[in-house]
């Protein structure tokens, strides 16, 4: 006679059950660790971006450039107001020496941070990458299109309310990533 006894079968079924019962949940705890990492990471690349165009700009002494930007046009390189700057990939819109808070389709903040292979990112690019950006007014909400609450895996950028002050990142809040 060939085969498994009940008890064979029984004992393989319980430790299969046993692992998964352990391994699952910890599953869980990586996806949202991930989530939680991602999200860090583009906390720290909106803080890079708006700091490298400061300081172009500062560079610049709002002296306007003389060669074409990539994509076309010329930075104004303003400090105060608004204004352009000239990155690798295009201009990006200003406002008082930091990247503007602007709807997707117009390079702001979103396009400085670089979050897909286009330079002015769509709003299903950005989900394919993951990622749900969102603009009202002064403020740029960025957030994990994945996470199980977005609003609570998120943070928000505030462009420069004025020429003496920087722009505003918020602290990431992942109680829902």
């Amino acid at each position: 006679m060939k085969g498994f006894t009940l008890i064979e079968l029984s004992v393989a079924l319980s430790i299969m059950a046993l692992l998964a019962a352990v391994l699952l949940p910890r599953m869980a705890q990586l996806q949202r660790a991930a989530r939680v990492g991602n999200l860090k990471g583009l906390h720290g690349s909106v803080a890079v971006a708006s700091t490298l165009i400061h300081a172009r700009l500062v560079a610049r002494s709002g002296q306007p450039d003389t060669v074409v930007c990539a994509g076309g046009g010329f930075a104004d390189n303003q400090t105060t107001g608004p204004g352009t700057v000239c990155t690798e990939s295009g201009l990006i819109h200003t406002l008082n020496g930091y990247p503007a808070s602007k709807p997707l389709g117009t390079p702001g903040i979103a396009s400085a941070v670089g979050m897909t292979t286009a330079f002015t990112p769509t709003d299903a690019q950005l989900q394919a990458q993951g990622y749900r950006v969102s603009v009202n007014g002064a403020v740029t909400h960025f957030a994990r299109a994945d996470a199980s609450d977005p609003a609570h895996c998120s943070f928000t950028y505030t462009q420069a309310t004025d020429a003496k002050a920087a722009a505003v990142i918020s602290v990431p809040v992942v109680s829902g990533c």
